[in-house]
């Protein structure tokens, strides 16, 4: 049977296993322990540090700091705290955290944490900038006129998402009164972290650069063209093979009544209801867009379709319908909820899908970023 001086030789040799750094004084700042790394930093052997109190080792700068640690340190580890030490060959810098525990002080430290605390830091303050540029990047609001109306929800699997989506009235300038034309787009950049959401802000200013340089109030508004355009420039850029740009655009003229539309590589089919409750899948659907892909491949080519009164156009990223509970993905339940809510207010169908999905969510963790958009055809008055 294990004595308890065999429970502390073996405690003992495990922490002089480790990096720590690791000291044990008592109450009066005695030294009472300390491990093989803080023994070969410092220069000391065991016994020798056994001989000296805490305050003999500290540099006489940081004395008063080191007589307040041993005078105040509490049950709960505290932040750390830099000391210089005197060791054997000279002076030299710890960061420590002490903590206090039946009537002993444990000082430990260990330079990788604070290295990486520090990194964190840094990168937690980057992520949070991203995160606001991110969102900044997302539409405050969307089109709602009596004649068409957009809604939409974006739910991100972690802090940044690779989703992006936008809707905008195309400036059609001296030629306004002969146009009303609605931009939709929703684009899915593979991953969801910091790279893939920078990449998605990009693939939003490409598009809005389009209207800028390209198109000419009064031309055809392809959405095959601007998927060239955007093609153009990610090339341009030269981002890495392994990235892939999904994203499903729409052109909506309510002068002519036509919906037109590309497809990059959207694989989850947008669903068009009209006024009888059949959904219509527009799945023509090219390849995504990535440097990978040899640019021969990258041809694309406009559907499109006659815009009816009441008529409902549903875009969504993959995280909605591949999301599983309980064995089972959303889509199938998705379709049939959508067959019954089509005829609402496109929020309140954004509102029925989102409770919907919650209640089958359960307690599953979403597995990717979520991006939805609801487009109604409104009835034009007299």
């Amino acid at each position: 049977m294990e004595t308890i001086n065999d429970i502390e030789k073996i405690n003992e040799t495990i922490v002089d296993m480790i990096d720590d750094h690791i000291l044990v004084c008592n109450t009066d700042g005695q030294i009472v322990f300390s491990n093989k790394t803080m023994q070969s930093y410092l220069g000391y052997t065991g016994s020798e540090l056994k001989r000296k109190s805490f305050l003999d080792i500290i540099a006489d700068i940081h004395g008063n700091k080191a007589q307040a640690l041993i005078n105040s340190t509490a049950e709960e580890p505290s932040n750390w705290v830099e000391f210089l030490f005197n060791g054997r060959h000279g002076v030299l810098k710890l960061h420590l955290k002490p903590f206090r525990k039946n009537n002993l002080i444990y000082i430990y430290g260990n330079e990788k944490y604070v290295e990486y605390e520090r990194i964190k830091k840094k990168l937690d303050v980057e992520i949070a900038n991203a995160v606001k540029i991110h969102k900044r990047s997302l539409p405050e609001r969307l089109p709602d006129t009596e004649n068409i109306s957009f809604a939409s929800l974006y739910i991100p699997a972690e802090e940044l998402g690779g989703d992006l989506f936008d809707a905008f009235k195309v400036d059609n300038g001296l030629l306004e009164d002969y146009f009303e034309q609605y931009v939709c787009f929703i684009a899915d950049v593979s991953g969801h972290g910091l790279d893939s959401a920078m990449l998605a802000i990009f693939v939003k200013d490409t598009i809005r650069s389009f209207f800028r340089l390209k198109h000419v109030p009064g031309q055809l508004l392809s959405p095959k063209e601007i998927i060239n355009f955007l093609i153009e420039q990610y090339i341009k850029e030269g981002y890495p093979d392994e990235y892939l740009v999904c994203i499903f655009i729409a052109v909506f003229d309510l002068k002519t009544n036509e919906l037109t539309y590309c497809n990059a590589g959207l694989h989850t089919c947008p669903l068009l209801v009209k006024d009888d409750a059949a959904i219509i899948e527009l799945n023509n659907a090219g390849l995504p867009i990535s440097t990978a892909i040899d640019a021969d491949l990258l041809k694309y080519e406009d559907s499109s379709l006659q815009l009816f009164p009441a008529m409902t156009l549903f875009i969504m990223s993959d995280g909605l319908p591949e999301q599983r509970s309980n064995n089972e993905f959303y889509e199938d339940r998705l379709k049939k909820l959508f067959t019954h809510i089509y005829c609402l207010e496109p929020s309140h169908i954004i509102q029925k899908i989102n409770e919907d999905f919650n209640d089958f969510l359960g307690y599953e963790k979403i597995k990717d970023d979520i991006t939805m958009v609801v487009v109604k055809r409104l009835p034009t008055l007299g």
